[in-house]
């Protein structure tokens, strides 16, 4: 009797279980939030029909672009990005974005966590204020939306905010920034792009973004700081940062940026993984206080008007994937930077390098891509370079390189672009040559190469572009390339 009892309680709990769970599983959204979403759906602009699932007849869970919770049924993510914009054969795009205004209605969705409207047209019309109403929000991204006008300061009522883009298209200002104290705000912000907002009248930028420590990616490239760093003075210098858990920090192309010179508190920095200070105006010698940020897995310090030798406390970033020094003036030797086991790119394009190519060129096994273009390398191309098995770029053009073309150079069958150009070359090009099955792109014009042209470069299937113009070369191409070359 007692078994057949607890039997019978233990079924009656399953089958309330097994409804709950069922209920959970099919939660429908409610009502009022799908009438919030047709009064959106009403002022938008949708050439594409990407809206078009958005019926009254559907479950607005089952929406594109909607995601409910499981549990409540309510609202929690909107998935509004539009597609890259891809121009198709006829110049027209081939998937138009959402345009239009946005609907207050959107008030309604108070449980909305997740909010993406990038990569979409609103332009003329500035970035809606009651968006600091959604107090739910941990994730809202307006990346390339098109939106114009003062950043709603209202934004810093998202406390819960844990990414914020509002990122401008590549060299455009549609949106400006007068004060940043609304972003101290965001107390649990972890990611922040404001890349092209214009942030010239925000001369406390430094300081509020400094009252966020959860920060561990800051993007504000092309925000005309350099605009306001001379009110900043020398107080960048002592600063202290706060940011202890950073991982990325992308001031780039911000020109004339803290008065030409790295400011000391980024050394600081000991989390950091990658890190673009490019197109920032900085001069002078390379400081010694980038061996502290032994956690760099990408460095960019890209034209500037950087000096001197590059120092050999490099040596330490051996954690290094990507370093771009190119479009400096930097010269002298090259002893420091060959303990990078995990480097894959290296620029040092665009300077002033007048030494000999070293031989320790091979110890970087894992580089993928070379580019040591526009400097003064002289001597020959050691023939050591075999030992990038998986180079696939390699750029010598325009420097005075000599000696002959070693067969070496083409040992690599991930080669894709060699560009040896504009030097002094001589020699024959070497058979080998055929053997990089996936080469595109070989430029060896204005040179001294003499002999024939030879017939095994009729191997290359992936070449598309072949320039040995200005050399001494006899003979023809080979007739297997002829009418498949896009330039020769």
């Amino acid at each position: 009797m007692g078994g057949s009892t607890h039997f019978s309680v233990f079924l009656l709990v399953a089958i309330i279980l097994l409804c709950s769970s069922s209920k959970t599983v099919n939660a429908t959204c409610y009502g009022k939030e799908k009438q919030a979403l047709m009064d959106f759906k009403k002022d938008l602009k949708d050439p594409s029909g990407r809206l078009s699932s958005w019926i009254h007849d559907v479950d607005c869970c089952k929406w594109e672009g909607v995601v409910c919770s499981n549990r409540s049924g309510h609202v929690i993510q909107l998935h509004l990005q539009s597609a890259v914009r891809e121009i198709d054969d006829f110049g027209d795009e081939e998937e138009s974005p959402l345009s239009g205004k946005i609907s207050h209605s959107l008030q309604n969705l108070t449980h909305l966590r997740y909010l993406d409207l990038s990569l979409n047209d609103f332009s003329g019309i500035p970035i809606p204020s009651f968006f600091g109403s959604l107090r739910s929000l941990r994730y809202l991204d307006l990346f390339g939306a098109g939106f114009q006008g003062m950043v709603p300061y209202q934004l810093g009522n998202l406390s819960s905010l844990r990414t914020l883009s509002i990122t401008c298209s590549v060299y455009s200002s549609d949106l400006q920034v007068d004060n940043r104290q609304w972003l101290a705000g965001l107390s649990n912000l972890e990611h922040l792009d404001m890349s092209g907002v214009d942030l010239s009248l925000a001369s406390n930028w430094l300081e509020v973004i400094n009252m966020i420590p959860s920060l561990v990616e800051i993007h504000l490239s092309y925000c005309q700081l350099g605009l306001i760093s001379h009110q900043l003075g020398r107080e960048t210098f002592v600063f202290h940062a706060n940011f202890s858990s950073l991982a990325i920090l992308d001031l780039s192309r911000n020109r004339n940026l803290f008065g030409h010179l790295i400011p000391r508190w980024i050394f600081g920095l000991t989390t950091l993984a990658s890190l673009d200070l490019s197109m920032t105006s900085f001069e002078g010698p390379l400081p010694r206080g980038f061996r502290n940020l032994t956690s760099l897995k990408l460095l960019d310090l890209s034209d500037n008007l950087l000096n001197g030798s590059v120092p050999d406390e490099l040596i330490h970033l051996n954690n290094l994937i990507s370093l771009n020094l190119g479009r400096n003036q930097f010269e002298g030797f090259l002893d420091g930077i060959w303990n990078w086991s995990s480097l894959a790119s290296l620029d040092l394009s665009y300077n002033n390098f007048a030494t000999f190519l070293p031989s320790q060129l091979s110890t970087l096994t894992a580089l993928i891509s070379l580019d040591l273009s526009h400097n003064q390398f002289r001597g020959s191309i050691p023939s050591s370079i075999a030992n990038i098995s998986n180079l696939q770029r390699l750029d010598l053009y325009d420097n005075n390189l000599s000696s002959s073309l070693p067969r070496e150079v083409f040992t690599s069958k991930d080669l894709i672009t060699l560009d040896a150009g504009s030097n002094h070359l001589n020699g024959p090009i070497p058979s080998t040559a055929g053997n990089c099955t996936k080469l595109e792109i070989l430029r060896l014009y204005d040179n001294a190469l003499s002999g024939s042209i030879p017939s095994n470069l009729g191997k290359l299937s992936s070449l598309e572009y072949l320039d040995v113009s200005g050399n001494k070369l006899t003979g023809t191409l080979p007739e297997s390339l002829n009418g498949r070359l896009k330039y020769c």
